[in-house]
């Protein structure tokens, strides 16, 4: 994938591989592109020419098709607020899922976890099943805290340990 976008005129973002632009010096537009596996996700001004032309590039050399603006990437959920100019990402659809998935009931709190807080050793045999199930709320859980919620990071790292 990178030699196409390359070859299409991106540049590779040096803090994230996975993010390339595109910047036309001369209309002094810019193209964001988000690349993760198969999925892509374009982003500029709305309606520019030099968006839609880079998108139909990518298509004639990608099988894919153009799902107009974008409101859900890799199980986020997108807004805009195009008069202040704001992009809004939330993973509200997906932690419900999360907890659902796992029969996790939650009551509010104010900190995810008192930093105080620390986990007693379990010196028993641990179920496979139950060490399978655990380990994959954990990878849920740092899913959601790298899209959007930093704020569970502390919390989520105690349970990794």
């Amino acid at each position: 994938m990178t030699k196409s976008m390359l070859a299409l005129g991106f540049k590779r973002c040096k803090s994230n591989t996975g993010v390339y632009y595109y910047h036309d010096k001369k209309t002094k537009a810019l193209v964001i592109a988000i690349v993760y596996v198969d999925n892509v996700c374009f982003m500029g001004t709305k309606g520019s020419l030099l968006l839609n032309e880079l998108k139909q590039k990518f298509m004639a050399r990608w099988e894919c098709r153009d799902l107009s603006e974008t409101t859900e990437f890799l199980g986020m959920h997108i807004s805009h607020n195009c008069k202040n100019r704001k992009i809004f990402i939330d993973q509200c659809e997906y932690l419900e899922k999360v907890l659902a998935y796992f029969n996790v009931v939650t009551n509010p709190t104010h900190t995810p976890l008192p930093s105080e807080f620390s986990f007693k050793p379990n010196k028993k045999q641990c179920d496979p099943k139950f060490y399978q199930k655990y380990q994959q709320l954990v990878g849920s859980l740092m899913y959601l805290m790298i899209g959007s919620r930093p704020d569970i990071g502390f919390a989520v790292v105690k349970l990794a340990q």
